[in-house]
């Protein structure tokens, strides 16, 4: 009777260092994938701006990103100049364009955008990161930025610009 105590004891004693490891293990991996997570929707170096006015130029348009004095200010298609128009004025649509059906897709699949980052520019050519998110999982998505911001003017997505891009205006 006193060995079946002791080894009851001994088996309570293993169980119990085993769910201590096992939590301690879960929490370190919650802890890492939160400080991931964090460090992936950082906007740190980045500025917000609001798409101040799109300017139809010829057979092209001029879009102008600005937050007080700073401005990031680059040409696209026109075609890509009435998507973003559209989405700002929030218009009826007779039929969908592809912004407004990749929106309803993602909102399907409760994916929702959670920012939209112009990270980088070459001899004019900008270059744009979508963050989407669902529950706890994220991803990135390279994308134009008209695209970007075609989908964010849908969405209410804030739009975030690498400071080094940003000009002084004031």
């Amino acid at each position: 009777m006193f060995n079946t105590r002791s080894k009851r004891k001994r088996k309570l004693a293993y169980l119990t260092i085993l769910s201590i490891i096992v939590i301690v293990v879960v929490l370190f991996y919650l802890y890492a994938s939160y400080f991931q997570y964090i460090k992936l929707i950082s906007t740190d170096g980045f500025t917000q701006v609001e798409v101040e006015k799109v300017f139809p130029i010829a057979d092209s348009a001029l879009i102008q990103l600005k937050n007080g004095c700073s401005e990031l200010s680059f040409y696209i298609s026109i075609e890509q100049a009435v998507a973003i128009e559209q989405g700002l004025l929030k218009t009826p649509k007779f039929r969908p364009m592809t912004h407004d059906l990749l929106v309803d897709i993602l909102q399907g699949f409760g994916i929702h955008p959670l920012q939209i980052k112009i990270t980088e520019g070459k001899e004019n050519v900008y270059f744009a990161e979508i963050v989407f998110q669902k529950w706890n999982e994220f991803l990135i998505a390279d994308s134009r930025p008209s695209d970007a911001i075609a989908i964010a003017a849908r969405t209410n997505t804030p739009i975030y610009v690498q400071n080094s891009l940003l000009k002084t205006v004031c």
